[in-house]
């Protein structure tokens, strides 16, 4: 008969995993709202992270009770499937951030010879939750997720010391808790030292100095925002001397609506005197980052905002209201209305048809690019989506990639058909709009396309 000591795990071991991941995935999802609410009051990218230990904790728990290593990558994958499977808005990067944070916790741990001990848990759980800030720049798609490169470590700093609390010093607590009630009978609970306490409090007050220092550098701005492009009168708009009222609006996102009060966009770009033509509205951050409003989104929803943080020269603007996560931009220092370059979609043998970009919003993710201005993280569509019904046919042998101005490249239609990390991408630099076809793993085929045909 086959020993019960050569499984690794026990059958007590594999439940207690499955529940703290089904119990984590689902916290998740809360405690997402929760950052989210925190998010919209102080209106900065990062200030989430607070709350980052409080998504570790299980992976910490997990470890502790089973005392076996692996157990937080394995609860880290279970995890990271109930949140994608119930429906997290990040979709499949939240696996990612799960298992990042899981194989760290077994990592983290593995560095103590005596593993259940408050500053083994402090760590595993502070580099664990850090992690996410990392993958999230890499991988993220959302602009709440993109931060200057300045703030990064801050703002890590945050997650790590929220881990420290949250996850570690808390994880460690709730374990000796649940030995001590008799829950748990694995071993003797060890007994809660004053300096436990000690650590505990002076983690949360260089938690609370971390995500001050970083709002305190987040904040700082010009204090206005210029408004340019296609208009008559380009002008500095300066909430503390416009004689726009603020107004308040409420806005829906799935079944949580929230209040937010700030200048209407319209409002604001009618004092510039906008020229007809345009179709977008660029929205510049303070770090870099860029996104689009449609004008039709400009007619109809009384939503959009200009929402106002801080005061003086440190006034800070952030976008609110599109519908679209990823035009809501944090830090807007410049406006401009544009008239997007035409990129015609042709197939043999049919009508033409020109690309759109903001009917393609929901279909975007984003990669990093290099397309000659350095780096960047670009918002690209599956080539393939442009000529889905068509691809169907089966008649069509390749698709050929034209530039504006000199230069093609021909690719196999099977190659589109079968990669959906062939993409056009938006390319929004100095005011102007045009567009590249590459990949998601970084290649870029051409720059500046004008005609895709498909033929």
């Amino acid at each position: 008969m086959m020993s019960r000591d050569l499984y690794y795990y026990s059958t007590r071991d594999l439940l207690m995993m499955a529940a703290l991941a089904a119990l984590g995935g689902i916290a998740s999802t809360y405690i997402n709202f929760i950052g989210d609410f925190f998010q919209s009051i102080l209106g900065f990218a990062g200030t989430t992270q607070w709350a980052a230990g409080f998504h570790v904790l299980w992976l910490i728990l997990a470890a502790g009770l089973t005392k076996k290593q692996g157990a937080g990558t394995i609860t880290g994958v279970l995890k990271g499937a109930v949140e994608l499977f119930s429906g997290n808005t990040h979709g499949l990067l939240v696996v990612l951030v799960d298992i990042a944070a899981g194989i760290l916790v077994d990592l983290g741990l593995l560095a103590f010879r005596k593993r259940h001990h408050w500053l083994a848990y402090a760590v595993a759980g502070g580099i664990a939750s850090a992690s996410n800030v990392f993958v999230f720049q890499l991988f993220a798609a959302v602009p709440a997720d993109v931060l200057a490169y300045s703030v990064i470590g801050l703002i890590a700093l945050v997650a790590f010391l929220s881990g420290v609390i949250f996850a570690g010093l808390l994880g460690y607590a709730l374990i000796n808790t649940l030995r001590e009630s008799g829950v748990v009978k694995d071993q003797e609970p060890q007994p809660m030292r004053p300096r436990l306490l000690r650590v505990f409090f002076v983690g949360s007050l260089l938690l609370a100095l971390s995500l001050f220092g970083y709002l305190k550098v987040a904040r700082s701005g010009s204090g206005e925002v210029a408004v340019n492009g296609a208009v008559s009168t380009p002008y500095e708009f300066n909430a503390a001397q416009t004689d726009l009222e603020e107004k308040t609006v409420e806005v829906s996102q799935g079944d949580v609506s929230m209040s937010y009060r700030g200048f209407l966009l319209q409002e604001i770009l009618q004092k510039a005197g906008p020229e007809p033509g345009f179709d977008l509205v660029l929205l510049q951050a303070s770090d870099g980052y860029e996104f689009f409003i449609t004008q039709t989104e400009l007619e109809e929803n009384p939503g959009l905002l200009l929402q106002t943080q801080g005061s003086g020269k440190n006034l800070v603007y952030n976008m609110v209201g599109p519908s679209t996560k990823k035009a809501w931009v944090n830090g807007v220092v410049e406006i401009t209305l544009v008239e997007s370059a035409p990129l015609v979609l042709e197939v043999e043998g049919k009508d033409s048809r020109v690309f759109q970009p903001g009917d393609w919003i929901q279909e975007m993710d984003s990669t990093q690019l290099d397309l000659g201005y350095g780096s960047n993280k670009y918002q690209g569509v599956p080539l393939k989506s442009l000529f889905s019904s068509h691809l169907e046919e089966n008649s069509f042998e390749e698709v050929v990639l034209v530039g504006v101005e000199d230069g093609g490249v021909t690719l196999p239609v099977d190659d589109i058909a079968a990669d959906e990390g062939i993409r056009v991408f938006v390319v929004l630099e100095e005011g102007a709009v045009s567009y590249a076809v590459g990949h998601m793993n970084g290649e870029v085929y051409l720059l500046d396309v004008g005609v895709i045909k498909l033929r």
